[in-house]
């Protein structure tokens, strides 16, 4: 399957035209980001380090000041996209929103999930809640699919084995199937904000839903 964000070339069937119209018709499916989220294609390895380059020049620009922090955001989003990849997402995006004087930032990434022939879909919610020991879990029915969401957290203050500060994480897990989607979906957010849980909950779900199939206009 091919992911990207949503695009102004997408062509309008007819008004009369079925959701399984919209969705034969697709040629990919794409999320709705909000300003300050930034797409890392994974599909090429030795690109990647370019592309993160690239996102980290957009957010922070190019002036001698901001040396130092173009730097550390680079090795740490080559980290986590490079992660990512070896982990089989097959996309990674940056998020940088600016929220008065703060910047509320973190990750999205997405991996497909083949889905044995014949399972059905309680017997992969249960082996996927199985899986999801200490979070809180939600499951939420679509008309055409099912949503799970599960979220964990870590404490705002805590340390590593040596004793160094490490900064707290809030992850949002999410499994979606959707009518004419292939595979299934794991999208994983993951962000410091702790505190924000509620609001970063709500933009969250309102990323993972904003889900659709895309039908490119003919020239």
């Amino acid at each position: 399957m091919t992911l990207s964000t949503a695009t102004a070339d997408e062509a309008e069937l007819p008004e009369d035209s079925e959701p399984e119209d919209v969705v034969a018709a697709a040629t990919h499916w794409a999320f709705v980001y909000p300003n300050g989220w930034w797409p890392v294609p994974l599909d090429d390895a030795e690109r990647i380090d370019e592309r993160v380059r690239a996102v980290v020049v957009r957010r922070l620009g190019r002036r001698d000041d901001q040396a130092r922090a173009r730097r550390e955001a680079r090795d740490h989003l080559s980290r986590a996209a490079h992660g990512a990849a070896e982990e089989g997402a097959i996309g990674l995006t940056v998020f940088s929103m600016d929220v008065g004087d703060m910047a509320i930032t973190g990750t999205m990434a997405v991996f497909p999930i083949e889905v044995g022939a014949g399972t059905e879909t309680d017997e992969l919610l249960a082996r996927i809640i199985g899986s999801l020991s200490g979070a809180d879990v939600d499951r939420r029915t679509l008309d055409d699919g099912w949503v799970l969401r599960g979220v964990r957290q870590s404490d705002i203050e805590r340390t590593d084995a040596d004793g160094d500060p490490v900064l707290p994480e809030l992850r949002a897990d999410y499994w979606m199937g959707r009518r004419g989607l292939k595979p299934v979906l794991h999208v994983s957010f993951a962000t410091p904000f702790v505190p924000l849980r509620t609001a970063m909950l709500e933009l969250f779900d309102a990323v993972v839903l904003s889900l659709h199939p895309v039908v490119r206009g003919t020239e």
